[in-house]
Parts: structure tokens; sequence; C-alpha cells
């Protein structure tokens, strides 16, 4: 069996690599690729440089199939391009390459190579000296230039050393690492033939969406000017527009989308500030940034690639690069109920003219910034010949969740529902039960559908409680206020007591959103919510298996322990979580740590009811006379992981409801992967895929939609029993389904 060799590149192109990504870098004419180090198995680190032929032995190896590793490895593999395009070297064969980044982001472990370092607490650490080299002879200045080797022999050598340390690092940090199985490293070069086959952009209507969007941004500023008496000239001038409207009598917690759009809630709010506070929300609309990304890193075929991180969440889901195609903006309810004609719009977006979209679509709908992000899915657009096939699979993550707790009554209604579309969907029967309404009340109209059934659905499943339930319900536009008196009338006293217990708890610890929402609307809040756990006891029940047996895991490594379908396990430093696909999740460095229940006291002198807390923050208290211990109860759970606001590598607490969260995200990540698959294998060939949704692109009249949205959905030996179903649609503009 051949030695694996593992390589690293430092290369120069006048493209901005962060901004426009790897394919455009190397698409410039100016690119290439300066030095090189490699290592094949243990062999000694050797180098090459640009006008030297391709080392003998780097040749031999590839020619004969041996497998070349390196961090981010989609980044080496364009090297390889280029070096074979450029300077004689053979090409390897993509199936060739592995990733360590890959590697180290399936065990949750941190994606730069400097900080993987660290985790792992490597003896070779990455050279901070590299950032300085590559802006001597990598990255342009501001005029454009770079510095020559021959006049910077020894910064030149210098760099060299660099490329040989992170070879070095490479190498310590795989022996460490646990290597991907052969099926996730199939699931990697899956991963990255659909970042090589991109993304096709509408680059003309691109290009004049922008246009257009800067004349709409100048004339919001003429009107928010206009709307403030001069007080606010920009709708960028946010802490300005924040005291202006102090000066109204309206104070602002900040100026965050999240504060505007609440304070737009309010019933008594003065018609100048509500429209200033609506110029600045359409204003403050990201779309055109997402639309300037598309062009940034669209080739010159109109088709932008290296879009997705492998395991970009540690659930084994991918993340955006570049283009967050993951996270696109939702469409106003305007939008979706107007239907309109894509060609007809999309004509009037390349007019570059903001006043032609409000002639056509009038001032509500025809806002132009907020229907550009109506818009945005629009400006991905299937190559000439060809169509795009889409389907996404529904209710999924509530389907895994039944599945793997095994709630038996909701397996059986979602598979009815699967069988006869007629049956009242799941948002209809969860409001039945809360309600304790019988199923033909609750029709798709009644409130409670949207109400209740829908956010509760959505927000519960994973030990969410109040305040989970209450910012899912604000996102479909529900009047928490209003539900409060339909939801006390089915309550009884005893639920009622316990209900305003709690917000008075929650109050005055300001937790659980008790200080965010009327007491009333908590309250119903609260009622929804036990009333969603009693009717899920299965759900809510894996919650505490899961907990308890990574519990018993970290108490026992090495021994196993099941709950949820899944199997953990506590081994090398990891916590294990083994899937029903036998994919595992990894939780580095798992610890438990002392937990007591304690009764804090209140502003008013009284103890409050009892509360989980850590020993030495209740001994603390104690000390001080502001808490009562009440005695110990199960400890805690923390691991390390990457805070994604930070970007540092740091220790997290975790709970029952979060590691159920991970195994039923994880689960319908393997489903979405058997879909890609089969989807592939029959000849869709996929483009996009988001959490679950999967876009194909197809030559016009090529395959079957429906035979499409049955062949993804048929199920692994693993899922057997699994309600999946998916919906789609076919189409030459991408668009919400």
């Amino acid at each position: 069996m051949l030695e694996t060799c593992i390589c690293d590149f430092e290369t120069y192109s006048p493209v901005n690599l962060p901004k426009q990504g790897s394919h455009v870098y190397f698409e410039s004419p100016k690119a290439k690729v300066l030095i090189g180090s490699y290592a094949i198995g243990d062999g000694p680190i050797q180098r090459w440089q640009l006008g030297e032929p391709c080392p003998a032995d780097l040749k031999s190896h590839i020619e004969a199939g041996g497998k070349i590793k390196a961090f981010n490895a989609g980044f080496e593999t364009r090297c390889f391009e280029w070096l074979a395009a450029n300077a004689g070297w053979p090409m390897p064969a993509y199936e060739q390459f592995s990733c360590t980044m890959a590697t180290g982001l399936a065990m949750a472990l941190p994606q730069s190579l400097d900080k993987l370092g660290e985790a792992l607490d490597l003896p070779i650490k990455k050279d901070k000296e590299g950032a300085r080299l590559m802006r001597m002879f990598s990255i342009p200045d501001s005029k454009g230039q770079v510095k020559d080797p021959a006049a910077h022999p020894a910064d030149f050598e210098a760099y060299k050393r660099y490329c040989d340390l992170d070879v070095a690092a490479e190498r310590e940090a795989d022996k460490l690492l646990v290597p991907l199985s052969d099926d996730e490293q199939d699931v990697w070069h899956l991963s990255e033939r659909i970042n090589r086959r991109g993304l096709r952009i509408d680059a003309k209507s691109a290009r004049a969406a922008v246009k257009l969007a800067e004349r709409a941004k100048a004339k919001l500023d003429e009107e928010m000017a206009a709307a403030t008496g001069g007080s606010v000239r920009k709708v960028s001038e946010i802490g300005k527009l924040v005291a202006w409207c102090a000066a109204q009598g309206v104070d602002l917690p900040g100026g965050a989308k999240g504060d505007l759009a609440d304070a737009l809630q309010l019933t008594d709010l003065p018609p100048a500030v509500r429209t200033a506070l609506e110029l600045r929300l359409e204003g403050g609309k990201t779309s055109v940034t997402k639309i300037e990304a598309f062009l940034n890193r669209a080739s010159p075929d109109g088709r932008v690639r290296g879009c997705y991180t492998y395991h970009g969440a540690s659930t084994g889901r991918w993340t955006s690069t570049g283009v967050n195609v993951s996270n696109l903006p939702r469409t106003r309810g305007i939008y979706d109920d107007a239907h309109l004609n894509t060609a007809t719009l999309f004509g009037a977006i390349r007019t570059e003219d903001p006043d032609v979209l409000m002639t056509l679509y009038g001032d509500d709908l025809g806002r132009p910034m907020h229907l550009l992000s109506d818009a945005i899915r629009g400006f991905i657009l299937a190559a000439p010949g060809h169509e795009f096939l889409q389907a996404d699979y529904s209710g999924i993550e509530g389907a895994v969740a039944a599945w793997l707790a095994d709630e038996e009554w909701k397996l059986e209604a979602m598979h009815g529902i699967i069988s006869d579309p007629k049956i009242p969907d799941m948002y209809r029967q969860t409001a039945a039960r809360i309600l304790g309404l019988p199923l033909e009340t609750v029709t798709k109209k009644h409130w409670s559908r949207q109400a209740i059934g829908k956010p509760a659905e959505l927000a519960l499943g994973f030990g969410g409680s109040v305040s989970a339930f209450g910012t899912m319900a604000r996102l479909y536009r529900v009047d928490l206020d209003a539900m409060h008196a339909p939801i006390w009338e089915k309550t009884d006293l005893e639920m009622r007591e316990k209900a305003a217990r709690r917000f008075a708890f929650s109050f005055a610890r300001g937790q659980g959103g008790a200080r965010d929402m009327s007491q009333n609307a908590w309250m119903a809040c609260y009622v929804i919510v036990q009333g969603w756990r009693a009717q899920n006891a299965a759900i809510a029940k894996a919650w505490q298996d899961t907990e308890g047996a990574a519990r018993a895991a970290i108490e026992s490594p090495g021994t196993v322990h099941d709950a949820a379908r899944c199997r953990l396990i506590s081994r090398l430093g990891y916590l294990w979580m083994q899937l029903p696909s036998k994919r595992v999740l990894c939780f580095p460095s798992p610890q438990l740590s002392a937990q007591v229940w304690v009764k804090v006291k209140t502003e008013g002198g009284d103890y409050a009811d009892a509360e989980v807390m850590d020993r030495d923050a209740a001994e603390k208290l104690a000390a001080k006379g502001l808490a009562q211990v009440q005695g110990d109860t199960s400890p805690g759970i923390s691991y390390l992981g990457m805070d994604r606001t930070t970007n540092r590598f740091v220790r997290k607490r975790t709970y029952g409801g979060d590691l159920f969260q991970s195994a039923v995200q994880a689960t319908a990540r393997d489903l979405l992967v058997n879909g890609m698959r089969k989807a592939e294998g029959a000849g869709y060939p996929v483009v996009l895929h988001t959490y679950d949704e999967m876009l194909c692109e197809v030559p016009r009249g090529f395959g079957d939609l429906a035979a499409f949205e049955r062949l993804i959905c048929e199920l692994p030996d693993w899922a057997d029993g699994l309600p999946l179903t998916a919906d789609g649609w076919a189409g030459k503009r991408y668009r919400k389904s």
C-alpha cells in the first residue's frame, strides 16, 4: 500500500482570495504557485519552487495513484490543477485527495491550522511569521505589487521554512486525528464535486441589481432626511436615528434589526418615527451584499464555485463559504402571495431604475430593497438548455425527532399524512392536542394552526421553552397577547397557578424571556410549552435519556450507553455519539461539573423556587446570605467547541435537549446525503443543498419531478420506518419552495 503524501503550497495572484475564492483566484492569468513543501509517509520534508520540474519521487507517487493529503485540500487541488496546466506536473485524480481540515472538522475541532494545533497541543505550531511573509510575496500591496524573491533572499528562504512547518504541523495533526470512514471520505469527495460544479448566476441581472440598489439607497437617504427633519441624513446613520427617536419620545434599546422590528409593533408609534424605522430596515437589507458576493466569486462562465465547507457544523452539516447560500433571506408574505412573473420582475431589475419596480408593483410590494431581497434566489439561474429540479424534505427534523424517540402517535400521524394528504397536517394535529379540541375543529385557517401548532413544532423539539416558542411565534407574526384569552380559557386552575409562579420567578431573575413580553403573553406561551411536552412525552424523555447516557459515558470511559437509537462512549479524550447511520459525532474533552439545587433570595427577601446551579457559584451566593443550597443533583456536562462569535475554542455547556438536537440534525444530514447520492447516481447533478433541500441542474426535459421526489425519499436500511417525504418544483430560476 502506498504511503500518503502531505503537501502545502504558497501562491500568488492579484485576486483577493478571501473575497473571490480559490477558483477565481487561479483563473487570473497572473496566478502562480511559488513554492511547495511535501513529505511522503514519514520521509523527510522536501521543497520545490517555481521553475523546477516536478520532483521525481512526488511525480512517481502521483502517477502510481498515491494518496495526497493537505489542510484545506480544495485549495491544494487548485494548485495541482495550475501546476498540471502550467508547469508540466501530472494531475492527480480527484479521488487521490483527502483533507486534514475535513478530518478535524468531523471531530468538531477548529477550522484553521493554527487553532487546530493549539487544540491538539501540537509540539509544532503554525508559524505566526507567515502572515508577514505572505504580505511580502503572495498578497499584492495597495499598488498591486509584491516583493521580488531575488531581491529578498533571506525572507524568501524564511517563506520556504514556513511552508515546511505547515507540512510538519499537518503531519503531526494527522497522527492525532481519527481518519474519516470510507463512507465519509466518499461524502467529502461528493462535496468537492459539487464545489467544482458550481452554481450559475444571472450576472447581467446581478450587475443591474447592484446599480439599482445604489439608486434606491440614495432615494432612501432623501426620504430619511425628510422624515427626520434633517436630523438623520442617511439610513446608515444608526446612532443618529436612535438619538432622534429618543427625542421623539421613543427609547430604543439599540439600533439592531430586532430592536427596530420590535418598536414597529407598538401601536402608538409616532408616524414620523414609524417611517424612519421602516426606511432604516429597508436600507439595511443585506441582499445587495449577497448579490455582490455572487458577482465577486463568479468565474468567466458565470458559475460560482466552492460554496460549501464539508462538516462546517459539528453535526456534519455543511456551512457556506463566500456566498451564504445556506442562509438566504426569507421572502415577505406579500411577495409569496403575489406569484410574480419572474421574467417581468428580472426585466424590471435590468432597467437599473428603482422607480420601475415601484410603478409595476406599487408602494408596498415594489419597495426596491425589499423586492431585491425577496428575489435573491432568482439570481441563481440554470444554464442554457437546462433547468432546475428542486426538492426539500417536509418537516424532516420533526420526523427524525419522532423516529429517534419512538413517539408512536406522531409517527403514525406522519405516515398517515404521507399516504393521504387530506389528513390534517402536523401543525393542526399539534394545536388540537394542546388545546384539547376535536381535530376537525382545527381547520387550515383556524387561528391555532399558525399561532400554536406551527411555532410549537418548530421551536419545542429540543427542550426549548417560553423564550424559544415566543421567538418563533413572533417570526410568524403571532400576536402573543391576543392568544392569552383562548389559551387561558382551556387551562385548569393548577396549571394557571403554576404558570403565574413560574413567571414571577423568571421575571425576578431576568430569565426565560419574562421581561421581553407581557405577563399574559408569557403565561400563555408557558401553557403551550407544557402542553406540547405532555403530548410529546417520548421526545421529552429522549432528552433525559440522551443526557443520562452522555453523563454515564463520561463517568465511565470505555462503556457504551444507548439512548434515542444512538450509542455514546467516552474514549481518547472525546465523547462519541454513534448515530443510526453508524456515523459518529464528536464532543472534545468532555467534563462533568458538580451541581446543586439552590433557592436564590429575591429582592423582596423571600426565596424563589429551587433551581439547578453549579456548586461553586451556589456556595458563593450562600456564603453571602443570598441563597440556600438544598442538595445535590446530577452533574452538568461540558465539552470544548468553537464559539462562532469569538472564533475561539472554548468550553461549552450542554444538556439533554441540546445533545438530542445534535442527533436529530446529524441524522437529517445523513438522510440528505442519502438523497444526494441517489440523485447523483440517477443523473441529477446536485448544485445546491441546504439542510433539508437539494437543487439539481439537468438538461431541459430530463427526468421527472415526481420520480425525483420519490427517489430521494428511498430510505437507507438503517432508517426503516422513518416518515420521509419531499416536495419540489421544476423551473429555470431558483426560488423558495
